[in-house]
């Protein structure tokens, strides 16, 4: 499942933490064979730690419907997502790096193909973005599906409503 999540999912946000200060950035990535592929500038903070060593949480949700409840305290979500802890690991081989990018690209762009749809990244892009593969070490899985749970929620002469608006088509 936990997979499947990952697999779905559009955005990561990756967790780290410089003093004890903690700092969360929502990333787009890719995800193959139990890694986890991110980008950005060498010069962001985040690139910074991740070459340092630091360790690093994921964390993908899927939004699967609204659960409205007749009880204020029992309104919620229905949900899949996944948690990741691992270390990341610079991925140095411009060959390798060109073709999870386009991995990548193709993932959030279906169809596009490089030569053809866009220009191709040159070397000098691939030499001015770092690309790290962050190797799951552990990650858990937590999931919500079903009905409102509210104390009233099956009494129809309640007052108010309680239903499920499915979000279908958004993130899954």
């Amino acid at each position: 499942m936990a997979e499947d999540i990952l697999r779905a999912g559009r955005v990561a946000h990756i967790g780290f933490a410089v003093e004890g200060q903690p700092f969360v950035i929502p990333q787009t990535y890719l995800y193959e064979d139990g890694v986890i592929y991110i980008h950005a500038a060498p010069a962001s903070r985040m690139q910074k730690m991740l070459r340092a060593g630091t360790p690093v949480c994921v964390e993908v949700t899927l939004l699967d419907g609204l659960v409205a409840s007749r009880n204020a305290k029992s309104h919620s979500l229905n949900y899949r997502s996944v948690v990741v802890f691992g270390h990341a690991e610079v991925v140095q081989d411009p060959t390798l790096k060109r073709a999870i990018f386009e991995r990548m690209t193709l993932r959030y762009f279906p169809g596009r193909t490089a030569g053809v749809d866009y220009i191709p990244a040159k070397e000098n892009d691939l030499r001015t973005a770092d690309l790290h593969a962050i190797v799951i070490e552990e990650l858990n899985a937590k999931v919500r599906s079903g009905q409102p749970l509210g104390t009233d929620d099956g009494n129809n002469s309640a007052p108010g409503s309680s239903y499920v608006l499915m979000l279908s088509g958004i993130d899954s």
